[in-house]
């Protein structure tokens, strides 16, 4: 597919030999003469991609190279140079240039430089997601663990405080909100480093599609609800599954379906007033061989335009803070099991997310049919 090219170079006769080879590849080209008229090209339209010469007049080549990296620090840039100047070339790609070309011109080579450099703006793109996706996990998965630190300190001290005074039922009692905070405290903290492996598998290019293994759905949600639970207890929010238990087991990875739902009720608890409820229903559709979940809350709802880009990259967040982030996290998560995800909110009453999960994924499904 082609993509929008900027090509600055102060030969009228190089700059038209290169448009002619671009277009015929089939780019869109916008050629200038000069470094401040690249400037001001890039003001107008942000293009996929810079050939840049590096002898210019009026603003030299390193200059703008070196305020494209600073203003634009995604879009790649090929250096164009004679043989006699290679020495140049080097010194932009220790600034930051993606590659670059010699005049007079190979097709061959343009075409491969090409390619190099939109994937690796595609493989950046693509790791600043992921990044951001892990990033505001963590920060959520950290919360209860905040949270639940301070409950437990504040529980011994009141303990070693009263002490001798305390009766039997009460250091029961105690002893075991102690053992459930602890608990909750390992578990999140468990979930905190699948996440921060993930940033490590990436890095070494090992990350890989969904690991779909037999799934109770039940499970996934009591863990959310043992995770979210002390939050929700602060807040005096009820968590209530109503169904869960007679799902059949599906085909998921269990891993991500766990961040798809605590996203879900993690952003659901700051929109429920004292005394309201976050509940999770579940049956099955026979008719399409999946399981159809809602996450009912009785929050203050959401206007359209939030409903609207909720799952999408461009999500609005009402939290103080929030990046919008965790509805897009779980559509992404819904699409890799091959379901379907929508809501309907009405402001003062309530939001319900609906989702549709296949006991057999599309992926493993095809594998079946294939299979002797």
């Amino acid at each position: 597919m082609g993509a929008l090219i900027l090509v600055v170079e102060d030969n009228p006769d190089i700059a038209t030999v290169l448009r002619d080879r671009l277009q015929a590849m089939g780019h869109e080209v916008m050629t200038v003469g000069d470094g401040h008229a690249a400037l001001d090209a890039l003001q107008q339209a942000t293009p996929g991609l810079i050939f840049l010469d590096i002898e210019l007049p009026k603003l030299n080549g390193m200059e703008v190279l070196k305020r494209v990296r600073k203003e634009w620090p995604d879009l790649p840039v090929i250096v164009m140079t004679a043989h006699g100047t290679i020495q140049r070339a080097v010194e932009a790609m220790k600034e930051g240039a993606a590659d670059f070309v010699t005049k007079p011109f190979d097709t061959g080579q343009i075409s491969a430089v090409i390619a190099k450099a939109m994937e690796h703006r595609a493989l950046s793109v693509e790791v600043t997601r992921l990044l951001g996706d892990i990033s505001h996990d963590i920060k959520n998965l950290l919360q209860p663990v905040v949270s639940g630190t301070w409950l437990l300190e504040s529980e011994i001290r009141d303990i070693f405080h009263r002490l001798p005074e305390m009766e039997a039922v009460k250091a029961q009692a105690s002893h075991e909100l102690c053992d459930e905070v602890i608990g909750m405290l390992r578990q999140a903290t468990g979930h905190i480093h699948d996440r921060v492996k993930e940033i490590v598998d990436y890095v070494k290019g090992m990350s890989g599609p969904p690991r779909f293994v037999p799934c109770r759905v039940a499970g996934v949600l009591g863990e959310v609800f043992t995770t979210l639970g002390l939050l929700a207890k602060e807040k005096k929010v009820a968590l209530r599954a109503d169904g869960l238990e007679a799902l059949p087991t599906i085909l998921a990875d269990e891993r991500r379906l766990f961040n798809a739902f605590y996203n879900l009720v993690n952003n659901a608890i700051p929109e429920v007033s004292a005394g309201g409820s976050i509940t999770v229903r579940g049956r099955v559709d026979e008719s399409s061989d999946a399981v159809l979940l809602l996450v009912e809350d009785t929050g203050r709802g959401m206007p359209t335009e939030i409903c609207d880009s909720l799952f999408t990259a461009g999500a609005i967040s009402r939290k103080p803070g929030g990046t919008g982030l965790g509805t897009k996290i779980v559509k992404d998560v819904i699409d890799a099991h091959g379901g379907h995800i929508s809501v309907d909110s009405t402001e003062g009453v309530g939001t319900t997310v609906h989702i549709r999960l296949p006991i057999k994924p599309p992926a493993m499904r095809q594998v079946a049919e294939v299979s002797p």
